[in-house]
């Protein structure tokens, strides 16, 4: 799975601190980055997307993740959580896909959990794909246990992430697999197994006003042995690099 939620994490970074304060929240803001794709012969991926952040009582959305809040459980926050994936790709998207069926993105449905407190946030969550993508029949399922820490210096916010996502074999196998109609000769077929891989991540966001801030992040992740051992892949490390600006309505 490459690094394609750094948005998503940013737009947590900014939102968080502003919360404190406030419940209610709007803000909107353009971004832009570049990322690293573990399959052969893939350029780096550019992309500009518009973002949102959207906050109350009862709803958390930083597109394309949105969160219905649930009442708490003692210290744990619990939601009800759907996100759109952006893992599929077309066989233009690098050499090495040439010949390969198109995979769908997903739309992933599920519980998360999330504990904040002095030491830091940990949370929790288990998705499954409610698109009919991953497996071709909807079935494909991940879990991600994060840890983060933010460090406040004045105007600038500092947060690393640390963080393992499971993916079971109908992910795996959709996403990595190779069947028997995509065998070429120098692309052997291939069954997906369910894998973990590691998750590394750093945000940043400057206030430049109480209004508008900007915001930058990196990420890198380590493919788990059943995504790299793929004849798809390429490269084990993946990464990302983005950066934007926000305005609070």
């Amino acid at each position: 799975m490459r690094t394609r939620l750094i948005v998503l994490a940013l737009c947590a970074a900014i939102a968080g601190p502003v919360l404190a304060e406030d419940q209610s929240l709007l803000m909107l803001g353009v971004g832009a980055g570049t990322e690293r794709l573990a399959y052969k012969g893939a350029h780096m991926r550019k992309r500009a997307v518009p973002l949102i952040i959207y906050q109350n009582e009862w709803l958390a959305v930083s597109l394309p993740t949105a969160d219905l809040k649930l009442p708490d459980f003692g210290p744990v926050s619990l939601r009800l959580r759907a996100r759109f994936g952006f893992d599929g790709y077309k066989a233009k998207d690098a050499t090495g896909l040439a010949g390969m069926a198109t995979r769908r993105d997903g739309l992933w449905l599920g519980p998360a959990a999330v504990i904040e407190g002095e030491l830091g946030e940990l949370s929790l969550e288990a998705t499954r794909d409610a698109s009919g993508s991953s497996g071709g029949a909807g079935k494909g399922s991940q879990w991600r246990l994060q840890y983060e820490y933010t460090v406040r210096l004045g105007a600038l916010s500092l947060t690393p992430q640390l963080g393992v996502a499971g993916l079971d074999r109908k992910y795996v196998d959709y996403y990595y697999g190779v069947r028997a109609t995509e065998v070429r000769p120098d692309r052997a077929a291939y069954t997906g197994r369910a894998t973990q891989q590691l998750e590394l991540g750093l945000r940043s966001s400057y206030a430049l006003s109480q209004k508008s801030m900007l915001f930058v992040g990196l990420s890198a992740n380590r493919l788990g042995s059943a995504a790299a051992d793929s004849p798809l892949v390429e490269r084990r490390y993946t990464g990302s690099l983005f950066a934007g600006w926000f305005y609070r309505l």
